[in-house]
């Protein structure tokens, strides 16, 4: 006699093609209790791969830190931002001491970045969710170094429609990694997964 499997299945529990065929239980073999008040709550990433657990507090706390790097790495995008729209600059106010010692500090930016990396990143005792945006605030951060490449080879213009142009990208960059930042941080204290247009994919491949 064909032994019979035991579920605990919430009432309304979907099993789909795409489930992994080690869970898909076919109906014969499946008993549901409905008694049961035991709720497992997982999650399935179809970018990951496997079933993980709801994120905890302390892994939600964490995987928003590393965000704060490509913040205050953006600030000097928003220069010309902060002395046109003055409300910009008080909305950062409560940010600039922190900022102050980090940019401070000799080679801070790249201590944080490696240690990041290697202390976070490449640390399998972290989750997959702190390790995922961890990643992804290190690839935002590599992005906002590339303009900066580009000035050291092309002298900003200083006059006319060149420095207007200028002057709007520096500001939309700004905007832009604020954007996501919030976004990332924001997302990690809710327990969901922040997904960056291209840089998610590639944070994907780090981690695997």
């Amino acid at each position: 006699m064909q032994a019979q499997t035991f579920c605990p299945l919430r009432r309304g529990t979907h099993i789909s093609a795409n489930t992994p065929r080690r869970l898909a239980f076919r109906p014969s073999q499946v008993k549901i209790d409905h008694r049961s008040s035991i709720v497992v709550h997982a999650r399935y990433s179809a970018k990951g791969g496997g079933w993980t657990p709801t994120p905890g507090v302390v892994d939600r706390v964490v995987a928003a830190l590393p965000y704060i790097l490509p913040y205050f790495d953006s600030v000097a995008y928003g220069r010309y931002l902060f002395h046109i729209y003055p409300a910009a600059r008080a909305a950062i106010q409560p940010f600039l001491p922190a900022m102050s010692l980090y940019h401070s500090l000799p080679f801070g930016s790249f201590i944080v970045f490696f240690g990041l990396y290697i202390g976070v990143v490449n640390n399998a005792r972290f989750s997959r969710f702190v390790r995922f945006n961890a990643v992804q605030a290190i690839l935002l951060d590599i992005l906002l170094a590339l303009p900066r490449l580009l000035e050291t080879v092309f002298t900003p213009p200083t006059s006319g429609w060149g420095a207007q142009l200028y002057i709007q990208s520096q500001s939309f960059i700004w905007v832009f990694t604020t954007m996501w930042v919030v976004y990332g941080i924001a997302s990690s204290f809710l327990g969901q997964w922040a997904r960056i247009p291209f840089i998610a994919e590639a944070a994907d491949q780090q981690i695997r």
